[in-house]
């Protein structure tokens, strides 16, 4: 009998002791001890195991009662230079995960009770005669609710360390989370104030620190969150020259499935959970294949959606006007090379520096990296079937916001309605697209792209593909029913150049549609009827001919 999935613990030492079934990383542990940098941090995606091994780290660091028993079988025990550090140091464990509240004021009380409840784990560590009675009475004081908080940190190692005579570890997990939400909902300059105090004061220049150990989503270093932390190294899913601690590798998931007896489902668990890019490895959501493993009869589906809490990328994606072409490639399966700053700039968030927080907070992945002049750049794509479904849900609903409700354009095309399509483009050009989107420069592909943004939320009822071998040659577009005998349509693009005729360019559309057979891969996916429409483009002019 396989051993038991306790979906969503991610305290080490209950998981264990528990008997439940642990994937491990207890290598994490080995690799904070061997990079040797004082101050760590690691941002990766939400319900990557961060949490996880922030606890296994914690547990194996912590003095207290023997967890030999929790760390024997794993990985981490057979490095006797790791062991030296087993159970050695005091240790603060802090998590900011959940202080997401919608003002600084709700947000200061969830910082400040984090706090507090680290330093009454240490109470009785603070009564030993041994700890200056200053440190006492201050952190006395932010424990009833008093004090300077802000200050807590740098005060707390300073007492453990009298009292223990050993350096202090502190792991923060979910440092940005506050941050983020301050970003959000307008209290960015207060939260970030506080931290930067609190950060600083705990981490910067502390003969006390054994490590600092920090997790979250983002770098947000610009903001002068870790200002002149010169001890800091940042870990990025960019790195490749350290073993990726977070997500499962295929062999992982392989045995996994093996003793879950689902190997008949590896492939389908790889398409939807799969490809995401994590320096030199490829690995899977976490989350999603446990929430599999914990469902034997449920059918696969989105679990990282219904538990990622990205509003600031989903507020982004809705608001934004200018992404459309990406986004139809992206949806497409295809990838778009963008500039990557993994120093991410809240403040300043604009469309243009928007890929690197879909990078890092697990809405695209790296297909190729390439570094010129000092500066990254990647080649994004969606990762998988779970996030592709996130983004078809995300671009549907920034179309709405946007344009309105697609429908009536997709009804005129499946209809082959040329004069109701020619009609309705015509409107949401001029409505909704700007003329440096058209510039003179540009050929058929912009339009090509804002067309197949218009038809994205078919993805339920047809397959929308672009640039598709069909016949004697590659379609445009083609719009294939899942299910016979439903209709389907094929579209060339062209975009006039010089004087020509809209008309007689959107006829020689037509007439390359009929000429190439692009209505083959139709017909064998079984489409009745079969709509033939030529379009033809002048900046925000459209001919449609049927």
């Amino acid at each position: 009998m396989p051993p038991k999935i306790h979906l969503g613990q991610s305290d080490f030492r209950v998981l264990r002791e528990d008997g439940g079934y642990y994937i491990d990383k207890s290598s994490f542990v080995r690799s904070v001890l061997d990079l040797g940098a004082l101050v760590q941090l690691y941002p990766r995606p939400r319900r990557f195991g961060k949490t996880l091994n922030l606890s296994t780290l914690r547990y194996f660091l912590e003095k207290g009662p023997d967890r030999s028993h929790l760390f024997s079988d794993l990985e981490v025990w057979k490095d006797a230079e790791a062991r030296r550090h087993f159970q050695r140091y005091p240790v603060i464990n802090l998590s900011f995960r959940d202080v997401k509240q919608d003002s600084w004021e709700g947000a200061k009380i969830g910082i400040v009770a984090v706090i507090r409840e680290a330093i009454a784990a240490h109470m009785q560590s603070l009564e030993s005669p041994a700890v200056d009675s200053y440190y006492r009475e201050q952190l006395t004081a932010v424990r009833n609710g008093g004090g300077e908080p802000d200050q807590a940190l740098k005060l707390l190692c300073a007492a453990l360390h009298q009292q223990h005579g050993e350096r202090v570890a502190v792991l923060i997990d979910e440092y940005d989370a506050p941050i983020l939400s301050g970003w959000e909902y307008g209290y960015y300059a207060e939260v970030a104030a506080f931290m930067r105090s609190f950060l600083g004061g705990g981490l910067k220049d502390n003969p006390r620190l054994f490590r600092g150990v920090l997790t979250g989503v983002l770098r947000v270093a610009k903001e002068s969150m870790f200002s002149g932390l010169n001890n800091l190294a940042v870990y990025s899913l960019l790195q490749k020259d350290i073993p990726e601690p977070f997500g499962f590798t295929e062999a992982e998931v392989n045995a996994a499935l093996s003793l879950f007896e689902r190997n008949e489902q590896k492939e389908e668990i790889r398409r939807w959970y799969n490809g995401y890019h994590f320096g030199e490895q490829t690995v899977y959501n976490p989350w999603s294949l446990m929430n599999v493993l914990f469902r034997p009869r449920s059918a696969l589906q989105g679990w990282w959606l219904n538990t990622s809490d990205n509003a600031q990328v989903r507020s982004l994606l809705l608001r934004s006007t200018a992404l459309a072409e990406d986004f139809a490639i992206l949806l497409e399966g295809g990838s778009v090379e963008k500039e990557i700053e993994e120093n991410v700039v809240l403040r300043d968030m604009q469309t243009d520096n928007l890929w690197s927080l879909f990078l890092f907070s697990g809405y695209l992945t790296t297909e190729r990296v390439r570094v010129e002049r000092g500066r990254t750049y990647a080649a994004l794509r969606i990762p998988n079937l779970e996030v592709s479904l996130i983004w078809e849900g995300s671009f549907t609903g920034w179309l709405r916001n946007c344009v309105g409700d697609p429908s009536p354009l997709q009804k005129a095309i499946l209809s082959g309605d040329a004069e109701g399509t020619q009609r309705l483009l015509a409107e949401l050009l001029l409505k909704h697209v700007s003329s440096h989107d058209v510039k003179a420069t540009q050929d058929e592909a912009f339009y090509h792209a804002f067309v197949l943004g218009m038809l994205v939320s078919l993805e339920r009822t047809h397959r929308v593909r672009s640039n598709r071998e069909s016949g004697l040659g590659r379609a445009d577009l083609l719009i294939l029913p899942r299910q016979a005998g439903q209709a389907g349509a094929v579209l060339e693009f062209k975009r006039r150049s010089g004087r020509r005729s809209l008309k007689n360019l959107a006829a020689e559309a037509l007439q390359q549609i009929q000429s190439s057979r692009y209505e083959a891969e139709l017909a064998d996916a079984g489409a009745t009827p079969i709509h033939r429409l030529g379009v033809a483009f002048a900046s925000k002019d459209v001919v449609v001919l049927g």
